[in-house]
């Protein structure tokens, strides 16, 4: 079948509209996040200080299409100076999950807040953290259109990131893994401008590509800067300011 001149139209004027509808789902969250940051604070402070914390990591898991974004942030986060894995909510619950260490944040991406096997992993977890014999410190961070779901009840904080609509009637996940996607991205820049991370030191994590190539450009690859970290993960205190 030919592709007309209208189709072409038709699939353009489609694209643009959904690209404006992304951007507008992102920039009314961070309108809404000006007017009120007090779940994020709870979640940023947790993320900084493990992230401070020399041997601790950030675990990003999920499922479906929500695993795919994980996997892409915990690979940005890495490569711009914070330590982080992707593990795919069921191979932890088949086996994966000595990737989580004492002192680590998982970071659990699930829009609903109600898939099975990233909520049954958040009560593993739980009971990682609370069985008298064998107790491992770990946080554990939300991040979905709200607390208030079986996810929600078993995390310490949450990232919320409700949208109103998908861009499609089928109801595929569209806006909502962008919006997922964006905030990940802006948290991982957050973190490594809080660790002083420069040219010098992405060139030294990537050395490959065009992108390493610009970076070696600043200068001369040194060592990568040491981050002022803590030996062992503090008992971290959530000020009333940084609650729901």
């Amino acid at each position: 079948m030919p592709v007309s001149t209208d189709d072409l139209d038709i699939a353009t004027t489609s694209i643009t509209n959904s690209l404006d509808a992304v951007s507008k789902a992102i920039q009314q969250h961070a309108n809404a996040l000006r007017q009120n940051s007090a779940d994020l604070r709870r979640a940023l402070r947790i993320l900084c200080t493990v992230a401070d914390t020399r041997g601790s990591k950030i675990v990003i898991t999920g499922v479906g299409k929500s695993f795919h974004i994980g996997k892409k942030l915990a690979a940005t986060l890495t490569s711009i100076g914070t330590r982080a894995v992707s593990l795919h909510a069921t191979e932890a619950l088949h086996g994966d999950l000595g990737i989580i260490g004492h002192g680590d944040c998982v970071l659990a991406l699930s829009y609903s807040g109600e898939t099975d096997e990233v909520v049954t992993l958040a009560s593993v977890i739980h009971n990682m953290r609370t069985h008298a014999e064998n107790s491992m410190h770990v946080w554990l961070i939300g991040m979905g259109k709200s607390h208030t779901s079986e996810l929600g009840a078993w995390c310490d904080a949450w990232i919320a990131c409700p949208v109103d609509a998908e861009l499609s009637h089928v109801g595929a996940p569209t806006v909502s893994t962008s919006l997922m996607l964006a905030i990940g991205d802006a948290v991982a820049v957050m973190l490594m401008e809080r660790q002083q991370f420069g040219p010098q030191d992405f060139a030294r994590y990537h050395p490959g590509g065009a992108l390493g190539g610009l970076s070696r450009k600043a200068g001369d690859v040194q060592p990568v800067c040491p981050v002022q970290q803590t030996c062992s993960p503090p008992m971290l205190e959530l000020n009333s300011d940084d609650t729901r």
